[in-house]
């Protein structure tokens, strides 16, 4: 049956139940999934009707209006082929960082990157060096194929400890540095991030340094990215992904940034996907609309600045942050407030060790989410 514009809109719009509805596109859970130490996961299932999902960091929104209408008209024929990562794609966002498509890698999503990043730069002899708690798939790829980890505790204010990060870097085969961090949701300049490379690279030249971007679009100072640096160093470079701010958890899409050489490394370890031309489409859409993530980042801090509020007002510390969730010191194991929350339909973040005794991650959801959310909190905490 042909599929009319008009019913391909109704399909994606918001609210939309169609195959590329916004609740598809969002794919809430993904994050978790993609956690539990599988470096490739399925679709999650979808939030059922009253469940509150805050707990996997998806952009509940969605994308912005341009990627939804750039859909229109990739019904066709054509989908009946095999993909090739559209070169267009690849082309506009070198654009956006004053180089070429050699200096992009894409993938269906960036847990393919993170994987292949570790199976491509470590090895039994050079080691993995990671913040704890930091983002964890990188990890769980260390530890499949039997790459030694050197986890540094993050410092007391929650940020990435760069120094012992330095000095635990010697030697090892790749740095991961996840900036703004997921969970603590700290971030480091540019500045300080140039500072420990340059570190990193006296003290030990031969080791890759991973800078993983996937929440900077949401910190006060976003425009202060690592990529310019990865496009000097060939033993550096920064990966992205349009599943946080650009709300496309479902359409599969990550990049990485860096010299060619680096990127074939990767490339040549582990399979990257082929990106669907619906995903290319809405991704070039939204990279031509920063109005509609300057939006994104102002609703965002909006319902993040209510939601910290809540928890102060409670006597829970949640510090500043820098992403789309928080990071709160309950001060006891986050599992029984998990547990407590769910009774109320609201599911909060996972445990992250070692720090799981005392704090839990809080993503957040919309404002009429969050309001729904903080009467469990208050229920929950005041008990």
């Amino acid at each position: 049956m042909d599929l009319s514009r008009r019913a391909f809109v109704r399909s994606v719009g918001l609210g939309g139940a169609g195959a590329l509805s916004t609740a598809f596109i969002i794919a809430r859970g993904r994050e978790e999934l993609a956690a539990s130490g599988l470096e490739t996961v399925q679709n999650p299932p979808l939030v059922p009707p009253g469940f509150i999902r805050i707990s996997g960091n998806e952009n509940p929104r969605g994308p912005g209006h341009s990627a939804l209408a750039a859909l229109d008209g990739r019904v066709t024929p054509g989908v009946g082929r095999y993909p090739d990562n559209p070169p267009d794609l690849a082309d506009t966002i070198g654009e956006m960082y004053g180089t070429d498509s050699d200096h992009v890698l894409i993938s269906t999503g960036s847990a393919g990157l993170l994987a292949a990043a570790v199976r491509a730069f470590t090895s039994p002899t050079q080691a993995l060096v990671n913040g704890s708690p930091s983002y964890g798939a990188p990890v769980g790829t260390a530890r499949r194929i039997g790459t030694p980890l050197k986890e540094v505790p993050v410092k007391a204010n929650l940020e990435l400890d760069l120094e012992e990060m330095v000095e635990a870097a010697q030697g090892a085969g790749l740095v991961f540095l996840c900036n703004p961090n997921n969970p603590t949701s700290t971030f480091y300049s540019l500045a300080q991030v140039s500072n420990f490379i340059s570190r990193v690279r006296s003290t030990s030249p031969n080791t890759m340094i991973h800078v993983d971007e996937a929440y900077i679009d949401y910190a006060d100072r976003f425009g202060e990215t690592a990529i310019p640096l990865s496009l000097e160093d060939s033993h550096v470079f920064v990966t992205r992904t349009f599943s946080k701010a650009y709300g496309m958890a479902g359409l599969r899409l990550g990049y990485a940034i860096g010299q060619p050489r680096t990127l074939q490394a990767m490339n040549n370890v582990w399979g990257l996907g082929s990106v669907n031309s619906f995903t290319a489409a809405a991704a070039i859409a939204s990279l031509g609309d920063p109005e509609h993530m300057a939006r994104e980042r102002a609703e965002n801090k909006r319902v993040r600045d209510f939601t910290q509020k809540t928890f102060k007002d409670l006597g829970v510390n949640a510090p500043a942050s820098q992403t789309n969730f928080l990071f709160i010191n309950l001060g006891h194991p986050a599992s029984a407030f998990r547990t407590a929350c769910l009774e109320h339909n609201v599911q909060v973040g996972r445990d992250f060790p070692p720090m799981e005794n005392t704090h839990c991650r809080v993503s957040i959801g919309t404002m009429e989410e969050m309001e729904v959310a903080a009467e469990a909190f208050k229920s929950v905490l005041k008990a």
